[in-house]
C-alpha cells in the first residue's frame, strides 16, 4: 500500500471520528439562538422584508453564517436540525484544518502542512468545538483561510488572472466572520500589519511585479464586496444602509464588551470575567494542551539554536514567516494586557489562534523526521510518542466532549472541576437525561445551576418526563448542573463570593456524566 492510500484512509477515519462525535454531542446554550437568527433573517429575505419588527433585535450581528446553514437545514426533516447542523459545522472546521495544512504548504512545504494538519485535527479543545461551535470555530476557519489567499495575493498578483477571485474570497470571509463578532477585524490586525510591512518595507512575499496601484484598487474592490455581503444579511441596518451600520459599530464598545458571563475560573482561582490574570490565555494553553505538545514547545525552546539553523536552510526567509506566526498567538495576549474586556468559557473566544499554535510543534516533529538518524532526535521522538500515546487514551475516554480536556498538570482527575469549567456550554446534558435515574411518576421540584433551563426543559420533554417542576433552587429537592461558574449570594463583592455550581449545592449524585474521572453534568439530589 503506498503512502497516498495511507493517509487517504487515516483521513477517512479522522472524518467517520469527527461525525460520529458531531452526532452524538448534544446541543449548545447558543445553538438554538443562532438558528433562530438564521431562520429570521431567511424568511425576512424570502418575504423580501415582509416580517414583524419586533424581531429586529440584533443590531451587532449579521448572521451570514447561520442563515445560510438554516437555509441547507430546511431541505431535512426538523428531528434532524441539531444534527445536521452540528454536521455543517464539522465541515467547516475541518475545511479550517485543510487551511491551515494549505498555508503551511505555502510557507514551508508539503511535509509540514501534513504534520500541522493532524497536530491541529487532534488538538482536544479545536475538535471537541468542531461539531456544535457555530462562532468561533467560524472565525477560525475565516482567519485562517484569509491569511492563506493574502499570501496568494502577495505571491501571484499581475502575475495571474487566477489572483482576482481570491478578493472576493478574502471579502466573503471577512464578512461572515464579521457578521458572527464585528470586532473580528481586531484579530486581523496582525496580518493586516504582516501585508502591509511586506509591501512597504521588506519585500519578501510579494513578487517583484507587484503593482501598488492596483493593490490599492483590489483593497476598494474587496471593501465594496464585504461591505454587500454582509449588508444583505445584516437586517437591522437595512432603513438605512449607510449610517446604522456606523452607529451600531460606535455602540458595540460601550454595550457589547460588557456582555457575556461575569465570571471565570482559571487554574483553581475565580475571577470577574472583566479581571482575569494577564496571563490568562498562556494558563489556558497550559493546562489544556496535550501533554507532547508542551513537551515539543520545550523542546523548541531547549534546541531552538539548532532548529533556526536547520529551518533557515530548509525554508526561504524563515524568520520572517515564523516571526509573523509566533506574533498572532502573542498579539491576543497583549490585547489582554493593554485592552482588558471580558474574557470566559476558557480559551473558545481565542479559538482563532490554535492553528498557528499547532505549527511550532509541526515543525518540530518535521525536524525530527528529517534527522531520525541522531540519537537526540530518535530520544526525543521516543518520548514524544510515549506523551502521544498516553495523551490518545484520554482523548478516546472523553469521546465525544474533548473540549472539556485537561491534561496531567491539572493533578487528580477527580478534582479537576476546581481548576477549569468543563462542560461550560452543557453539551452533555442530552445524555444525562438519556441517562435519568429518578422516577417518573411523583410530581419532583428541581431546579438548574450554569445550565440553559429552556434546554433542559426540551431534552425532558423529548424523554416523557413531564411530572418535573422547576423551582428556585431554594424550593428544590433536586439539581440539574455543570460545574459552571456562579455565585454564593445575591449580592455579588468580590471574588470570594464566587463559586462553582458542583460545591455550591452538595449532596447526592442520582445520575451523572463522567468521563476519564470528571463529572461533566449530574443530577443531584439536594442535602
Amino acid at each position: 500500500m503506498n503512502l497516498k492510500k495511507k493517509e487517504n484512509i487515516l483521513l477517512f477515519f479522522l472524518i467517520f471520528f469527527s461525525i460520529y462525535c458531531a452526532i452524538n454531542i448534544g446541543q449548545s446554550w447558543d445553538e438554538g439562538y443562532h438558528l433562530l437568527q438564521g431562520k429570521i433573517t431567511l424568511d425576512y429575505l424570502l418575504t423580501f422584508g415582509e416580517i414583524d419588527k419586533d424581531l429586529f433585535y440584533r443590531e451587532y450581528y449579521s448572521p451570514s453564517f447561520w442563515t445560510l446553514k438554516y437555509f441547507v437545514i430546511e431541505f431535512f426533516p426538523k428531528k434532524y436540525e441539531i444534527e445536521i447542523s452540528h454536521l455543517i459545522n464539522l465541515s467547516v472546521s475541518i475545511l479550517t484544518v485543510f487551511g491551515i495544512g494549505k498555508l503551511c504548504k505555502e510557507l514551508f512545504n508539503k511535509q509540514v502542512g501534513k504534520i500541522v494538519f493532524l497536530v491541529l485535527f487532534f488538538y482536544p479543545i479545536f475538535f471537541g468545538h468542531m461539531g456544535f461551535n457555530s462562532k468561533d470555530t467560524i472565525l477560525a476557519f475565516s482567519h485562517v483561510w484569509t491569511f492563506y489567499y493574502l499570501i496568494k495575493y502577495l505571491k501571484f498578483q499581475n502575475l495571474s488572472d487566477k489572483i482576482n477571485k481570491y478578493i472576493y474570497y478574502i471579502a466573503i470571509l471577512t464578512a461572515i466572520a464579521s457578521g458572527i463578532q464585528i470586532v473580528f477585524f481586531g484579530a486581523l490586525l496582525p496580518i493586516i500589519i504582516f501585508l502591509l510591512l511586506d509591501i512597504f518595507l521588506f519585500k519578501k512575499i510579494i513578487n517583484k511585479y507587484f503593482d501598488l496601484k492596483k493593490f490599492f484598487f483590489d483593497i476598494f474592490k474587496c471593501f465594496i464586496a464585504f461591505y454587500l455581503f454582509m449588508i444583505i444579511f445584516w437586517i437591522d441596518v437595512h432603513p438605512n444602509i449607510l449610517f446604522l451600520p456606523i452607529k451600531f459599530f460606535a455602540e458595540l464598545f460601550s454595550e457589547s464588551w460588557n456582555t457575556g458571563w461575569p465570571f471565570n475560573l482559571v487554574s483553581g482561582n475565580y475571577y470577574f470575567s472583566r479581571e482575569v490574570p494577564k496571563n490568562y490565555l498562556f494558563l489556558n494553553l497550559l493546562y489544556k494542551s496535550p501533554e507532547y505538545i508542551l513537551f515539543l514547545y520545550f523542546v523548541f525552546i531547549i534546541f531552538f539554536i539548532k532548529f533556526i539553523k536547520f529551518f533557515k536552510n530548509e525554508f526561504e526567509n524563515f524568520n520572517y514567516k515564523i516571526i509573523s506566526l509566533v506574533g498572532l498567538i502573542i498579539f491576543p495576549n497583549l490585547l489582554l494586557y493593554f485592552l482588558p474586556f471580558p474574557i470566559y468559557d476558557g480559551i473558545r473566544l481565542f479559538i482563532w489562534i490554535l492553528p498557528y499554535f499547532c505549527i511550532i510543534p509541526g515543525l518540530v516533529i518535521y525536524f525530527l523526521l528529517k534527522n531520525i538518524k541522531l540519537f537526540i532526535s530518535k530520544s526525543i521522538i521516543f518520548i514524544t510518542i510515549i506523551f502521544s500515546i498516553y495523551y490518545l487514551y484520554d482523548f478516546l475516554r472523553i469521546t465525544p466532549y474533548h473540549y472539556t480536556y485537561l491534561n496531567i498538570i491539572n493533578g487528580q482527575k477527580e478534582n479537576r472541576y476546581k481548576k477549569f469549567e468543563s462542560d461550560y456550554w452543557g453539551v452533555s446534558l442530552k445524555e444525562l437525561v438519556e441517562n435519568f435515574n429518578i422516577n417518573n411518576k411523583d410530581t419532583i421540584s428541581i431546579s438548574t445551576c450554569g445550565i440553559s433551563d429552556a434546554l433542559i426543559k426540551e431534552y425532558l420533554k423529548e424523554k416523557g418526563y413531564n411530572n418535573l417542576k422547576f423551582v428556585s433552587s431554594k424550593e428544590a429537592s433536586y439539581i440539574i448542573m455543570t460545574n459552571k461558574t456562579t455565585s454564593k449570594t445575591q449580592n455579588i463583592v468580590s471574588v470570594n463570593d464566587i463559586t462553582n455550581c458542583f460545591d455550591k449545592y452538595p449532596g447526592k449524585n442520582i445520575s451523572m456524566v463522567k468521563r476519564n474521572g470528571q463529572i461533566l453534568s449530574v443530577l443531584r439530589k439536594i442535602n
